[in-house]
């Protein structure tokens, strides 16, 4: 007579209890994968900072006119006067709907206007939804390093600070300082172009720096 031999396997309950752990591993694992690709987020818009400046400085600083008829200095200076702030955008986009070429979008927001100076079309970018990656949000304010006579400090809760009073044609400085604050935007549909100025001003920006711009 053969003793027939029977392998024992996992119970029920055993098979439940391996589920449970493995479900609980997943579930650490996605809760830890969360901050990892903020990190990696962070990371990037680190490293693109520098470029970021440099494009915005390009642009500001740029030969060819910003305005249609008047110089880039008075365009810009009546474009923070105005509303006491200008917007300016820097992102990579598709260079159409149905191509793979990126390239560099820089330009005012599409909503900015000035009293006297009309914006050269090519200086605002529309194509927002072409965007390839973040899109940059630079807020440009007046400094106080300039006579007094030509702005009026609204004191430290108001946003923005200070405010040009004076218009560029009585502005006899030949540089005007500008402090950028520069703030992350996710793309896609979750991008909104028209945002109060307060509203923004609630985030820290990733970035801060002050520049001049020449007559």
């Amino acid at each position: 007579m053969f003793k027939t031999k029977h392998k024992k396997g996992f119970s029920l309950i055993e098979t439940i209890f391996s589920i449970g752990i493995l479900l609980i591993i997943v579930m650490v694992l996605v809760a830890m994968l969360g901050p990892i690709l903020s990190s990696l987020d962070d990371a990037k818009e680190l490293d693109e900072i520098p470029s970021i400046v440099e494009s915005l400085n390009s642009f500001l600083q740029a030969d060819s006119s910003l305005a249609v008829d008047g110089s880039s200095f008075d365009l810009i200076y009546e474009a923070v006067k105005s509303s006491g702030y200008a917007t300016i955008y820097v992102f990579r986009s598709y260079s159409s709907n149905d191509s793979t070429d990126i390239q560099l979008s820089i330009g005012f927001s599409p909503k900015e206007r000035t009293p006297s100076l009309q914006i050269n079309k090519s200086a605002k970018v529309y194509n927002f939804r072409n965007s390839a990656g973040p899109i940059y949000r630079a807020i440009i304010t007046n400094g106080p390093q300039i006579p007094k006579q030509y702005y009026r400090d609204r004191g430290r809760s108001a946003k923005p600070r200070y405010y040009l009073t004076a218009n560029s044609d009585n502005f006899k400085s030949n540089y005007l300082p500008l402090q950028i604050s520069i703030y992350v935007n996710a793309h896609g549909p979750a991008f909104k172009e028209n945002i109060p100025l307060k509203e923004i001003l609630q985030e820290d920006p990733i970035f801060s720096y002050s520049t001049i711009i020449n007559r």
